[in-house]
């Protein structure tokens, strides 16, 4: 299993669900180039780049037929992985706002102005669970300032040029859409054209409990849970 991270994030955010998920996977999560812990400054530029990064990343480790576990941007590069050899993957399941087009055009124009010295970066307590602990959202602000603004910036961009409404007939795997009982009604509504636009395919939604858009770190073991049982009947092997 690859665990595919947002847009200015890295793959340490999986950390919690790696370990819910371990005993019957064996999850894996990097960092884009740019990110976190990788060497650069520039995102990859674009949602096609990070899907054939995400591609060669597999094959030099030896890996094939992963499942794609993707969250926000992460789960536009899984559907474009998939849709761009649909034999590769074997299942994917897209959470945190996954949509197939982006609506980030507001970011993009405050991350422009912090990139240009003329704003600075804000603590981020927007798409999260009402009672989720102050805790969980400062340590996910604290991954994400491991990331420059100008990385964070070309994946917001990447993310505003893609759209995957014509790449969705091309995937022919299982998927899963996770959706957080508390995420706004225009992420559900997303997640419901997602669903709708994945004609070639089995795919469904299922509702986090407990967890906004960030179910990633809200709720890694009820997570976990949902993955395991949605493999489980679809593909039936460990991952």
């Amino acid at each position: 299993m690859l665990c595919l991270h947002d847009a200015g994030d890295n793959g340490a955010s999986f950390g919690a669900l790696e370990d819910a998920l371990v005993a019957g996977n064996s999850p894996i999560a990097f960092d884009l180039p740019g990110h976190g812990r990788s060497g650069g400054l520039d995102s990859l530029g674009s949602i096609e780049a990070m899907a054939a990064h995400t591609r060669s990343f597999a094959d030099a480790l030896g890996l094939s037929a992963p499942v794609l576990l993707g969250e926000g941007m992460g789960a536009a590069v899984a559907i474009e992985a998939a849709a761009a050899d649909p034999g590769w993957a074997q299942a994917l399941v897209l959470c945190g706002g996954a949509t197939a087009r982006a609506q980030v055009d507001v970011i993009v124009d405050q991350l422009a102005q912090v990139t240009a010295g003329r704003a600075r970066r804000e603590f981020d307590q927007t798409g999260y669970a009402p009672d989720t602990a102050r805790e969980v959202y400062m340590a996910a602000f604290g991954e994400w300032i491991k990331t420059d603004p100008r990385a964070t910036l070309g994946d917001r961009r990447a993310q505003a040029a893609w759209d995957g409404t014509a790449r969705l007939a091309a995937v022919t795997v299982p998927v899963l859409v996770v959706v957080g009982e508390f995420e706004d009604e225009v992420g559900k509504a997303a997640a419901d054209e997602l669903v709708a636009g994945l004609t070639g395919t089995t795919a469904r939604i299922a509702t986090l409990s407990g967890a906004g858009r960030h179910g990633v770190i809200e709720q890694p073991a009820a997570l976990a849970a949902l993955v395991s049982e949605f493999l489980s009947e679809t593909v039936g092997a460990t991952s």
